[in-house]
């Protein structure tokens, strides 16, 4: 009688360290869930044997809740990502050094490259046309002067 005894409560513990793989340890609701329900049955086991059946009840209450609060006050914090080979999560997401866009830290280029800035009306100096206030064409253009 004992062996079958012993036996069963070896399947009835491996079937509880099965079942409570099954859950996600970093969850404080899944982790009350199984609190309450291990302190539950060990609630009913040591009520029951201390005062028969009404005490294996209020075992099983008491039992209940507090492994339910213990199990979600104990629950520790998820671990950080792990650091992979191209450096933070979504490695992809960034260029690499060189490419792409500067950092918001760099202010306009120098004089001479890009666009010239929006407010102006004619084009940055040094580009287009010379400005309208000649009467003649800039000197070294077109035709000589008339006094040849």
């Amino acid at each position: 009688m004992t062996k079958r005894s012993i036996a069963s409560g070896g399947v009835a513990a491996g079937l509880v360290l099965l079942l409570a793989a099954c859950t996600n340890p970093y969850d404080p609701g899944q982790r009350a869930v199984g609190g309450g329900l291990l302190g539950a049955g060990a609630g009913a086991a040591i009520g029951g044997a201390v005062a028969g059946g009404h005490g294996a009840a209020l075992g099983a209450a008491i039992g209940g809740a507090t492994g339910a609060l213990g199990g979600a006050a104990t629950t520790p914090p998820p671990p950080p990502p792990p650091q992979g080979y191209y450096g933070p999560p979504g490695g992809y997401s960034q260029a690499a050094p060189g490419y792409g866009y500067p950092p918001s830290g760099y202010g306009q280029p120098g004089p001479g490259y890009g666009y010239p800035p929006s407010g102006y009306g004619q084009p940055a100096p040094g580009y287009g046309y010379p400005s309208s206030g000649y009467g003649q064409p800039a000197p070294g253009y077109g035709y000589p002067p008339p006094s040849y």
